[in-house]
C-alpha cells in the first residue's frame, strides 16, 4: 500500500491505497483497497510497544502527533508494514548489519495482526425531540457548516481577503467549482436558512443534494426543497 490523502471540506485525511488499485487493477485490491492511515499506524505503535515492552510508546497517538523517541523507534525497528488479507504484517529490520550477515539463514521478526474493522460513516444529524405536536428536529451539522463557509468566503471575497475563488480554492486545497457550488449555499433564502439552524429542514435536505444545484429565486428554492409557504 501507498500513502495518499484526500481533502474534504478543508481537511485532511491521510489514509493507504492498495498499489493494486494505484495501477488500476480494481479486481486484484481486495476488500480492504483504502485503510485509515491513523488507524494503521497507531496499531503499529502498539504491536512495538508490546513487543519492545515500551507501553509508553502509543502514548499521544497520530491525532496529537508523534513523539519523537516514537518515531525514532519505528524508523529504527521498522523494515516495512504489508497490508494484505485482512491482516497488517509489521516486519522488523534485523538487529544489525553484521547480523544480518553472519545470519543470513535467520529470517527478521514478522509480527501479524488483524486489521481494525472499517471505520462507519457517521451522519452528523442530531435528532431533537419538539414540542407536543411539532415534529422532531434534525440537526444536519454539516449543511450549517457549509452555510457558514459560504457566508464566512463571500466576506472575504468582499473585503478583498481573497481575489477569487481560486485563491480559495488554493488556500483550502478544494477545487475552484466546489468553492464556487457551496458559495451558491450564501444565496439560500433567510427563512430556509433559519430552517436548516433549527432543524427544520426536510430530510431531503442535504449538503449533497444542494451541491447539485440552487435556484437564484427564492420561491424556487422553496418549491424544489419542499418547503410549503
Amino acid at each position: 500500500m501507498s500513502p495518499t490523502y484526500s481533502v474534504r471540506r478543508g481537511n485532511r485525511y491521510r489514509y493507504y491505497i492498495s498499489s493494486a488499485l494505484l495501477h488500476d487493477r480494481k479486481a486484484s485490491a481486495g476488500s480492504r483497497a483504502r485503510v485509515n492511515a491513523d488507524d494503521v499506524e497507531q496499531l503499529v505503535v502498539e504491536v512495538l510497544g508490546r513487543e519492545l515492552s515500551r507501553p509508553e510508546l502509543p502514548a499521544g497517538g497520530p491525532s496529537a502527533g508523534w513523539s519523537p523517541e516514537t518515531r525514532t523507534v519505528v524508523r529504527d525497528t521498522v523494515e516495512r508494514v504489508v497490508v494484505q488479507g485482512g491482516q497488517l504484517q509489521i516486519i522488523r529490520k534485523p538487529a544489525s548489519a553484521t547480523a544480518a550477515r553472519d545470519e543470513d539463514d535467520t529470517a527478521p521478526p514478522v509480527h501479524v495482526v488483524p486489521l481494525p474493522a472499517p471505520r462507519p460513516r457517521a451522519r452528523k444529524e442530531i435528532i431533537v425531540p419538539g414540542g407536543h405536536n411539532s415534529s422532531p428536529r434534525r440537526l444536519n451539522y454539516a449543511l450549517v457548516l457549509a452555510i457558514a463557509r459560504a457566508k464566512s468566503w463571500m466576506r472575504d471575497l468582499r473585503n478583498g481577503k481573497y481575489a477569487d475563488t481560486i485563491a480559495i480554492a488554493r488556500q483550502f486545497q478544494l477545487n475552484d467549482a466546489h468553492v464556487r457550488r457551496v458559495l451558491r449555499f450564501g444565496y439560500l433564502a433567510p427563512d430556509i436558512v433559519e430552517a436548516i439552524i433549527e432543524g427544520r429542514q426536510p430530510r431531503c435536505m442535504t449538503v449533497k443534494r444542494l451541491l447539485q444545484g440552487i435556484p437564484r429565486v427564492w420561491s424556487d428554492q422553496r418549491a424544489a426543497f419542499g418547503f410549503a409557504r
